[in-house]
């Protein structure tokens, strides 16, 4: 078969030939490219060229799935029966199925999503854009005694998505990121830290001088931390710290997670959970967005969600499946792979910014902390509960002063949205996912 798309009309000709009801058919050829450096050596140099394709069947509300990195007729040809075959024997499901042909579509807007510059960069060139970027970091200051590697990462996919329905789409992405972690060491005491960019387009990476720059301050300012005395103080989330807040919002506001009630915001929906000055979208349509895309991943068009607005708790983000089981409406926000069923996700999942630049909101606080990192461990999805292991540099009279270390920092979730006094200008999208500065009224800070 030549392509793509004559390679997915035929699985659903054939599958739909063998009995099957609906049927859907996802392609993904892709290549990678990961190279790590370290202390100028080369350390890993790997590219990939994975190609999948993902085929599901329903017939009679039962579901199948099968996938395969054969394209040969014969190999398909055989999925295709294996899977309308397990069709027939799992369980029912009244809310399976594709989506009503009413929904599909794909969204009538450009998205620069790919670029063919990456591809021109050569493996040399990426390798001492990376030994240039670790020695620029560890030139910085001679406390910086060694480096965990700096890593270029790229990638481009051609992704297709067809189904019985009618549907068919095809899109192109690339994205290349590059990082630096470093390690500086104070009185015997060594600290770690990282800084990296990431973007669908070569020339919207930051600079390797400002990359090593931001990952060498970083590592820098953790030197000679203290352990803070238990108390009840203001903080301030740096941007990144932010961005980990609003993830656990994007994992609680999805249909699967209402739907098993594995979220402090069931039964939420349209009621005031935050204070009014906060709005969080998701924006699949977002310009040079890393989650943007066209259609979804059941082939309804992408679309900008206000999941959160002036406070107001306003919709979750469901896929078909989610949706029918809620009772609500698919809000194109299905994300899946070849080998896995459609749920419900994120696509540029952000808090929308404020008015207060960093400092001033800094400058608000004459005792507290300003958070910079937090580990993943003590998040109560259903009951909001937050606890975290943390890191950050302590405020005294609207200062950073000095570096804190082993401490937890607590509340619960609905507590702390509705307690955000100041909300920063400094949003910026170095991911899919992405916060700017803010200030919570109070937290609970366990030390010494």
């Amino acid at each position: 078969m030549k392509n793509y798309k004559s390679i997915a009309e035929y699985i659903i000709q054939t599958a739909r030939k063998r009995g099957a009801d609906q049927v859907d058919v996802m392609i993904v050829n892709s290549t990678n490219v990961n190279i790590t450096v370290r202390l100028g050596e080369i350390e890993e140099l790997r590219q990939s060229n994975p190609k999948s394709l993902g085929i599901r069947v329903f017939k009679n509300q039962r579901k199948a799935l099968t996938y395969t990195s054969d394209f040969r007729e014969e190999s398909l040809q055989n999925l295709v029966k294996k899977t309308v075959e397990i069709a027939s024997v799992t369980g029912s499901d009244e809310f399976s199925g594709l989506p009503e042909k009413s929904l599909i579509g794909i969204a009538d807007t450009k998205l620069p999503q790919f670029d063919p510059k990456i591809a021109e960069v050569s493996t040399d060139k990426k390798i001492q854009m990376l030994k240039d970027m670790e020695k620029i970091g560890m030139d910085k200051d001679s406390l910086i005694t060694n480096s965990d590697g700096a890593n270029w990462n790229d990638s481009k996919a051609h992704v297709v998505l067809a189904n019985s329905e009618g549907f068919f789409g095809e899109e192109d992405y690339t994205s290349v990121n590059m990082s630096l972690s470093l390690m500086a060491e104070k009185d015997g005491v060594k600290q770690t830290d990282y800084w990296y960019s990431a973007s669908r387009y070569m020339d919207r990476l930051d600079s390797i001088e400002k990359i090593a720059a931001t990952a060498a301050d970083r590592t820098l300012r953790k030197l000679g931390g203290r352990k803070p005395r238990t108390q009840k103080v203001p903080v301030v989330f740096d941007p990144v710290v932010a961005g980990d807040f609003i993830t656990i919002i994007s994992q609680t506001v999805v249909g699967n997670a209402i739907y098993n009630k594995n979220s402090f915001l069931v039964d939420k929906l349209n009621e005031s959970i935050a204070v009014k000055d906060l709005t969080i979208i998701d924006d699949g349509l977002l310009k040079y967005g890393l989650g943007s895309r066209l259609f979804d991943d059941e082939g309804l068009p992408s679309r900008k969600n206000i999941v959160i607005d002036q406070g107001i708790l306003k919709t979750y983000l469901c896929d078909c499946y989610s949706a029918r089981k809620l009772g609500f409406k698919p809000t194109g926000s299905a994300t899946r792979g070849v080998s896995s069923n459609p749920g419900s996700g994120t696509t540029n999942f952000y808090m929308q910014k404020g008015k207060y630049p960093r400092d001033e909101i800094i400058g608000s606080v004459k005792n507290g902390l300003y958070l910079t990192s937090v580990d993943w461990v003590g998040i109560n999805y259903v009951t909001g509960d937050y606890s975290r292991g943390a890191t950050g540099i302590w405020i005294e009279n609207g200062k950073l002063t000095y570096p804190v270390q082993e401490f937890t920092v607590a509340g619960n979730m609905l507590e702390m949205l509705q307690n955000i006094t100041m909300i920063g200008d400094d949003l910026e999208f170095r991911d899919s996912v992405a916060a700017p500065t803010f200030k919570i009224k109070t937290m609970t800070i366990s030390g010494s």
